[in-house]
């Protein structure tokens, strides 16, 4: 095992892949040049807090290196919104990251270094401090202090359970993002500490994620990514990984058995949190086997029935309680038997219903509101609102659907999809049980008989028809065109079976929305012959776009470009037929 804290310590001349990222094979010297130089740039910015917040997990890698030898702490926000970006603002100095953020004007941009041009790297302070926030019971983002020895120590559990498992050389791929406990543990320390090579890409599709694996690879995955193999070839037995990882959630049955068939190895789970890291694993070879604590891990249960957790990766005296009922099976492990307190999960994502609840009541429309889940197979978040009397009469104004809209519109700011209500209803007061105390199967009960299992609506509604295009909210003309800043709504119909536990916008849905809003401001098109679409990256629902419209008259063809800040997400060209000049033909 390799000491995170002397990674860069002495220079370790070897060919070895230690990353890939963007196409380019990444060697020890390379990421050594690049904490250096960033570290020193972070140093000369009096930066002593930094939000890291990066797409690529070798910058990721990069950013919480360079943070730590600069002398600053290291921050990991739950999500990369705006609003969170906004609410985090005392936790931080700068923010740190690999692309322009949105709401993130203090950023400073991690760059590439000069391999031999910065000075070498002193070993690193194991007790050198990160933070982790996440959802807390509270209603606020909770930060959970760590260090880099309790990384370290993290690791080594890890390779103790797995490493006989995984070959020495394994590239490790994912499609979860590192920026939370489990995706740094598994997908960048892990790795670093045992020299095996990691993927900076995040891989949303499985068409992509599959090309890449290959004989012996790991695979770190969650239940909403292996509930989509369904259909998927097998893959076969010299590109089958040697361990494919799942959490986040309990992984169903279905999703088990169709991750062993694709992909040729039965997913091995594991349980844990921001609080104590990984905790315990469990082989899905079997329906519903208990759960194993890794070594060095011991688990107890309190006189309420929570899992009391002891593991020399948990801050302060090793102890954690945590809010998960269990039951101990006698031989080590346990069963777990559902939360106590009011975290949720939601696409394989902790959410915090009082934190929803909370940024509700902070819209100026809304008087109370209750969260809860719907669904069993695959639990949603729905929203109980007493609207305020500005929230009636926008309610009257707007209707059910629309006003639901509007404030998951507002709840973006600080939740990502998970966190965002995808059923409504409107009381005049929240139901309550003879004591006064908020009672889970009366809420329950406003969702059940009338389909609202299916869509957004209010008490006694019938559900309304669901959006097709973008919310326009800017246009700009450019000169041969338009530039259109759009919303793109979470119950977008084209979204459905794209896909479920990570929707994403199809593509010929914006090669579509290309050619109507291009027709609806005044580009001439009647009819859309051939297409040149290049997909870089994923456009996905509850998110804000730019789209550029340009008209190249004398090839009849329509540019276009979707952006998400400075990142191209879409782009591509579309030949025209122009309207006849009679004036005939139909937008």
């Amino acid at each position: 095992m390799l000491d995170l804290s002397r990674l860069f310590a002495e220079r370790a001349v070897s060919d070895r892949p230690v990353a890939e990222s963007g196409g380019r094979l990444i060697g020890m010297d390379q990421v050594a040049a690049d904490v250096a130089a960033n570290a020193e740039r972070i140093r000369a910015a009096g930066c002593r807090r930094g939000l890291l917040v990066t797409q690529d997990a070798y910058w990721g890698a990069v950013g919480l290196f360079a943070l730590l030898h600069a002398g600053a702490e290291a921050v990991l926000p739950q999500n990369g919104q705006p609003g969170t970006l906004a609410a985090l603002a005392d936790a931080r100095d700068r923010v740190v990251g690999d692309a322009a953020l949105e709401g993130a004007d203090d950023a400073l941009r991690l760059e590439p270094g000069s391999v031999g041009a910065t000075p070498g790297l002193a070993p690193l302070d194991p007790e050198a401090p990160l933070c982790f926030f996440t959802s807390g019971s509270t209603g606020q983002p909770k930060p959970v202090r760590k260090t880099l020895a309790l990384l370290q120590r993290e690791a080594e559990a890890i390779e103790a359970l797995l490493g006989l498992a995984v070959p020495a050389g394994a590239w490790i791929h994912a499609t979860v993002p590192h920026q939370h406990v489990y995706g740094m543990a598994f997908r960048l320390c892990w790795p670093l500490a045992t020299g095996r090579p990691f993927s900076g890409a995040s891989h949303a599709l499985w068409e992509s994620a599959l090309a890449v694996l290959d004989g012996g690879s790991v695979l770190v995955t969650s239940p909403a990514h292996l509930a989509r193999l369904e259909g998927i070839a097998p893959l076969p037995p010299g590109r089958r990984p040697s361990l494919v990882l799942s959490a986040g959630a309990p992984l169903s049955e279905e999703a088990a058995r169709a991750a062993a068939r694709v992909l040729g190895t039965a997913p091995t789970e594991i349980f844990g949190s921001s609080e104590t890291g990984a905790v315990a694993h469990r082989a899905r070879r079997l329906p519903d086997p208990a759960w194993r604590p890794l070594p060095g891990v011991t688990v107890g249960r309190t006189e309420d029935g929570c899992l009391r957790v002891r593991s020399p990766a948990v801050p302060g005296d090793g102890v954690h309680v945590g809010g998960d009922r269990v039951e101990l099976d006698g031989d080590g492990g346990f069963r777990l038997l559902g939360r106590a307190d009011r975290i949720v999960k939601i696409e394989g994502k902790r959410v915090s219903l009082p934190e929803v609840e909370e940024h509700l009541r902070r819209q100026p429309w809304v008087a109370d509101a209750a969260a809860l889940p719907v669904g069993d197979a695959t639990p949603r978040l729905a929203a109980v609102v007493v609207p305020s009397a500005e929230g009636r009469a926008l309610l009257s104004d707007l209707g059910p659907f629309r006003f639901g809209r509007r404030l998951r519109r507002e709840l973006a700011a600080t939740q990502d999809s998970a966190g965002l209500p995808r059923h409504w209803r409107f009381v005049d007061a929240l139901p309550q049980g003879t004591l006064g105390k908020r009672v889970p199967a009366d809420l329950l009960k406003l969702f059940k008989g009338d389909g609202a299992m299916t869509g957004e609506t209010t008490v006694g509604e019938p559900g309304p028809q669901r959006p097709t295009e973008p919310e326009i909210r800017a246009v700009r003309s450019s000169g041969e065109g338009v530039e259109l800043d759009l919303y793109l709504p979470g119950d977008l119909a084209q979204v459905d079976g794209h896909f479920p536990g990570l929707p994403i916008v199809p593509g010929v849905a914006l090669i579509d929305w290309a050619v109507t809003l291009g027709a609806r401001h005044g580009i001439p098109v009647a009819v859309a012959r051939d297409f040149q679409v290049k997909f870089r990256r994923v456009t996905v629902p509850d998110s804000a776009v730019t789209l550029s419209l340009r008209h190249v008259a004398a090839r009849r063809r329509l540019a276009f470009e979707y952006r998400a800040g400075d990142e191209t997400l879409t782009s591509g060209t579309i030949a025209l037929e122009e309207f006849p000049k009679d004036g005939g033909g139909q937008a």
